[in-house]
């Protein structure tokens, strides 16, 4: 037996015994046939079986049609075997090569269905973390007192509820004539291995009208060992060169860099709502809308807006261009822009 896990508690998982131990029926019929067999092993009659069966518990009324079921079952298990299947006489074997056959297949099925129980697992926490409660608790409030209710202030916690906010509240609700800032302070809220889906729905809003900005801090160039451990260089890369190629084509979509006074790290929807960025790690903001606090988005706007007309567009920067940013040579910035 491994080290890890002793005989009692494998015979337990496999449904032999019980927390308690006590052995299942099955479990005793395999013993008494076990008691009986030889070394070599000897293919046993059912006679012998029942009888031993009935001497090991002579306390409880068994019958041979129980008997015939249970050994069936232990067949069918591979536990046991039948020395000839298709004979008249049946005749059992039990020895350590069945008990094997037996184990392997009932492990198999264990962990079978363990893999099974894990998707379900997963499924219903990837329907669970899908839930908006602030949407959910707007719903309820409506159908109970029959009048909707906007939130107008939510805390948020963690990368995917801060998307979840961005998506229902902003990216999928965008359209022509609406604009969309972001300003980049910190990499972490939006940089890991599911950028590229994240940042595809800011390009969708794009392209279904809408002006989307984001206002990079040339602060990133100095944070490149970070990144380069939690990006896929080569999905940004093909993202960063459709975006190019969006706005040649007129899709209101820029990235641009500033080195001015941090201030706001937020992203707004027209001056409607704004998510504000407290924290990195782990991420925490909070999401208001004008309702809550108006001053509080027409400055974060305002602000915004200053640095954006001083900025420089980073898709329209080169190769050479770099350096004197601070990027370094073969870092993931840099590798967004070969031409290979």
């Amino acid at each position: 037996m491994s080290k890890k896990i002793d005989l009692k508690t494998a015979l337990e998982i496999f449904g032999l015994t019980t927390a308690g131990r006590q052995q299942s029926r099955l479990f005793s019929v395999l013993k008494s046939i076990l008691r009986l067999q030889k070394d070599p092993p000897i293919a046993l009659e059912f006679g012998e079986i029942y009888e031993q069966v009935v001497k090991e518990d002579p306390t409880t009324k068994i019958t041979k049609a129980w008997v015939h079921r249970v050994l069936k079952n232990l067949v069918e298990s591979q536990l046991v075997r039948l020395e000839n299947p298709d004979g008249r006489r049946k005749r059992y074997i039990a020895d350590v090569n069945t008990l094997m056959a037996g184990f392997e297949r009932a492990k198999a099925q264990k962990m079978k269905e363990i893999e099974q129980e894990r998707e379900a697992q997963r499924r219903a926490a990837e329907m669970i973390g899908g839930i908006d409660c602030g949407q959910m608790a707007q719903e309820l409030a409506e159908e109970v007192q029959g009048k909707e209710q906007r939130i107008s202030s939510r805390v948020i916690r963690g990368k995917e509820e801060l998307h979840r906010v961005l998506r229902y509240n902003m990216l999928d609700v965008a359209e022509e004539g609406d604009m969309i800032r972001a300003t980049v302070l910190w990499v972490g809220p939006f940089i890991d291995e599911l950028t590229k889906d994240r940042t595809i729905r800011f390009v969708r809003a794009a392209q279904r009208g809408a002006d989307v900005r984001y206002l990079v801090s040339t602060d990133v160039f100095g944070m490149e060992d970070t990144m380069d451990t939690r990006l896929n260089i080569d999905a940004l890369k093909g993202l960063f060169q459709s975006i190019v190629k969006l706005k040649q084509e007129g899709v209101r979509f820029d990235v641009r860099l500033y080195s001015g006074e941090k201030t706001y790290n937020q992203v707004s929807f027209n001056r409607e709502n704004m998510v504000l960025i407290i924290a990195e790690d782990p991420v925490t903001a909070t999401w208001i809308t004008r309702d809550f606090n108006p001053d509080l988005i027409d400055n974060a706007v305002a602000s915004f807006d200053k640095s954006w007309d001083s900025a420089r567009s980073f898709l329209e920067l080169t190769p050479e261009d770099l350096p004197a940013l601070g990027s370094e040579p073969g870092g993931p910035i840099s590798r967004l822009f070969d031409r290979e």
